[in-house]
């Protein structure tokens, strides 16, 4: 299980929003995660509206965004901590109203989401599911058996055993012969 996080600062500003969601794909990007398009637009409204909201109605002067990533859960943490002891209260806004459909927007595009006091505030959170991963090359050299189990997974043969490989009699002639039927 790889797990990757990081927390940065913010002043407490509405140009805090547009700088989160950048720092965020800067981060996607330095752990190499591949996200889909449904994954990618998620954490990019989530984060917005996590941050937009703790710039709203937070206090204090700084934010703190942490961001986790999971690989063996497939699942991406965004947390926003700020002085507030407010915790959210979701609103239902009019089908005319611009405004108090970020936490109906969190609840919809995340995995699952909360609030909760800190000592200094409020953490408010939410995951976001991640498509499976690639296994990175360096992986898979520090790693030999995860190669090997990665690799039979996707020939789709993690169920059936592996069959041993027998050299051929006349050896350095880098000839094999396999076991398996043909």
């Amino acid at each position: 299980m790889r797990l990757h996080s990081q927390s940065f600062f913010l002043v407490r500003d509405p140009t805090s929003v547009q700088i989160s969601r950048r720092r965020l794909q800067d981060l996607v990007k330095k752990w190499g995660l591949r996200l889909d398009e449904f994954s990618d637009t998620a954490l990019t409204v989530v984060t917005s509206e996590l941050v937009t909201n703790a710039v709203r109605h937070g206090t204090g002067t700084v934010l703190t965004i942490t961001v986790s990533a999971n690989l063996g859960r497939r699942r991406i943490l965004v947390e926003v901590y700020d002085g507030s002891l407010v915790l959210p209260i979701p609103h239902w806004a009019d089908s005319e109203g611009e405004t108090k459909r970020g936490m109906a927007l969190i609840d919809r595009l995340s995995l699952c989401h909360g609030a909760e006091h800190t000592t200094c505030g409020k953490c408010v959170w939410a995951e976001i599911a991640m498509p499976p991963q690639r296994v990175a090359r360096r992986q898979l050299i520090l790693h030999p058996r995860r190669a090997a189990r990665a690799v039979a997974r996707r020939l789709g043969a993690a169920h059936q055993p592996l069959t041993p490989i027998r050299a051929g009699r006349r050896a350095g002639h880098g000839r094999h012969s396999s076991t398996v039927p043909q």
